[in-house]
């Protein structure tokens, strides 16, 4: 989380359906004064809560040369990419390891993650930034259409807990872009736990 522009994003994914943007970067807006300051990161979408990552133990990533990914690892042949994260998080967020796993199967992307905490007190939560009409049809499953292109992300309910939050843009940047909404997807641990398994898939329909 140090590079020239730098968002704080690691391990962070946009998921395109036919060169549509269905999960996304959201990008950066206007450029101020603010934004190449020391409140660079107090601007919304330089922080990994609003991308497509995880917000663990109560944390967001930070900024720095230090707060980066480790063990990096992908197979072209399995189509697989994985990463652990945990480094891009602060001390406070007490983290071991969180080894988040991409793999690219005919129509599906499946995101794994599997953590582990030395004293977690808050219910960690994950985070897919999105547009379009989005939609809770069904125990684990939220539908997404964008542009004639429909994705459902499947999840298990009995774990994780989802909320839907309409972001409004007031940024004329973003708003080329988006148009005046999008969409953060919040699924949120049932309970608070010491490591952990979760998987989510989202589905091209």
């Amino acid at each position: 989380n140090n590079e020239s522009h730098n968002h704080n994003d690691v391990g962070t994914f946009s998921l395109y359906i036919n060169e549509t943007p269905v999960f996304i970067d959201v990008g950066v807006g206007t450029y101020t004064r603010q934004t190449f300051s020391g409140e660079r990161y107090t601007i919304w979408t330089m922080q990994s809560d609003y991308h497509n990552l995880p917000r663990v133990n109560g944390h967001s990533q930070e900024h720095g040369q230090h707060y980066r990914s480790k063990n990096v690892t992908y197979n072209p042949r399995k189509q697989t990419f994985s990463l652990d994260i945990s480094d891009a998080y602060p001390e406070a967020a007490s983290l071991n390891n969180w080894n988040r796993e991409y793999r690219l199967k005919k129509n599906e992307l499946v995101i794994e993650d599997r953590y582990s905490l030395k004293d977690p007190e808050e219910k960690n939560r994950v985070y897919f930034l999105t547009w379009g009409n989005v939609e809770h049809v069904g125990k684990g499953v939220i539908q997404v259409e964008v542009m004639g292109q429909k994705a459902e992300l499947r999840f298990n309910e009995n774990q994780l807990t989802p909320t839907i939050e309409a972001l409004e843009l007031d940024d004329r940047r973003l708003k080329n872009v988006w148009g005046e909404t999008i969409y953060r997807i919040q699924l949120e641990e049932k309970s608070i736990q010491p490591k952990g398994k979760l998987q989510y898939s989202i589905i091209k329909k």
